[in-house]
């Protein structure tokens, strides 16, 4: 069975708008999960600092930094249903047929688990417009199916199958940990409390490097 997920992207509080967006795209490209970079793609970079740079300048040229800053689907094959290569082609097929130029994205096939599974995540707003990606009830059987059913069928693999009874009510983070039993908000953070770690020499470059990621560092002080 294969299993398809659309979750948005919001933004982050007490930090940099964009600081989840920003994390969701390191996270797909991360090379440790995608061969050094092998399975990756987009239509912008496959560097995920250019990615989002890219992202940002969008939002910029339109002046619409806040809100939901991205969306993230997750294309997610059984074990042994789809190979790297397949799963690729189908990402980057789906991606051309769906969001074509007007929407900055990237994509990225994870073989770190038993299952091959295709990561895309592309930017709130249109880049030729300006306008915002807008999910409207219907529009996952009127396009979005259709595509991921003919792009399957074509490689001699099922239709995808979609969730219908969790599409409400679950984050992205708790889906996914539900489905591939992995990646939390929590996970998310320690990556990143873990990366800044190993950048920095003293206290005082890691939290140079948290904020770099998008964090925000405060301090309570009490008195005993």
């Amino acid at each position: 069975m294969a299993v398809t997920v659309l979750k948005n992207i919001k933004e982050a509080r007490n930090r940099s708008p964009s600081a989840h967006l920003k994390n969701a795209i390191r996270y797909i490209m991360n090379p440790k999960k995608t061969e050094d970079g092998l399975w990756v793609g987009g239509n912008v970079s496959t560097n995920p600092e250019q990615v989002y740079q890219a992202m940002m300048d969008t939002k910029k040229d339109f002046g619409k930094h806040y809100g939901r800053q991205g969306y993230h689907f997750v294309i997610s094959f059984a074990q042994e249903e789809a190979d790297e290569e397949t799963t690729f082609l189908i990402g980057q097929e789906f991606c051309r047929r769906y969001l074509g130029d007007a929407y900055d994205y990237a994509f990225a096939v994870h073989n770190d688990q038993h299952h091959s599974h295709c990561h895309i995540v592309f930017n709130s707003i249109n880049r030729i417009d300006g306008n915002k990606y807008r999910y409207i009830n219907g529009d996952w059987d009127k396009y979005i199916q259709p595509i991921t059913d003919e792009l399957c069928v074509k490689r001699g693999l099922p239709p995808l199958e979609y969730d219908r009874q969790h599409k409400k009510g679950k984050t992205y983070a708790e889906r996914l940990a539900e489905k591939e039993g992995r990646i939390t908000g929590k996970d998310i953070i320690r990556s990143d409390i873990d990366a800044a770690i190993r950048d920095s020499s003293s206290f005082g470059e890691f939290l140079l490097n948290m904020q770099r990621f998008g964090y925000r560092m405060y301090f309570v002080c009490s008195e005993q």
